[in-house]
């Protein structure tokens, strides 16, 4: 009986095949590790220095006439809305909320009504 060492050896195809997986492998595993790293550097330096807020912004964007100075914002007399809209006689609507509550079902009803003033 005679043995050969042509069965022990790989094809020269097949071992190309797994270099190049092995390969492919390391890239990919390289690149998530860089990509993991360049995440964790990013959120360092951002919690290093805050970001910068900005004031809040006045919604009006002219300054309110003397005469609505000392009231509140939406609840202006008659001589401040004319003052702002440059009427004569400005239309003064006011409303008031209602709420009804109903205990037992967990819930409330709000109604909105001019009011009478």
């Amino acid at each position: 009986m005679t043995f050969t060492g042509n069965d022990l050896k790989t094809p020269s195809d097949k071992t190309f095949r797994d270099i190049a997986l092995a390969a492919v492998a390391a890239v990919a595993v390289f690149g998530a590790v860089l990509t993991v790293a360049q995440t964790v550097k990013m959120a360092a330096a951002s919690d290093i220095a805050p970001a910068a807020s900005s004031a809040k912004a006045d919604r009006v964007t002219s300054a309110l006439p003397a005469t609505c100075k000392s009231e509140a914002w939406g609840d202006w007399s008659a001589d401040c809305l004319a003052a702002i809209s440059g009427t004569v006689n400005p239309r003064q609507v006011r409303f008031e909320t209602f709420e009804a509550r109903d205990v037992e079902g967990k819930t409330s009803v709000l109604a909105r009504v001019p009011a009478r003033t």
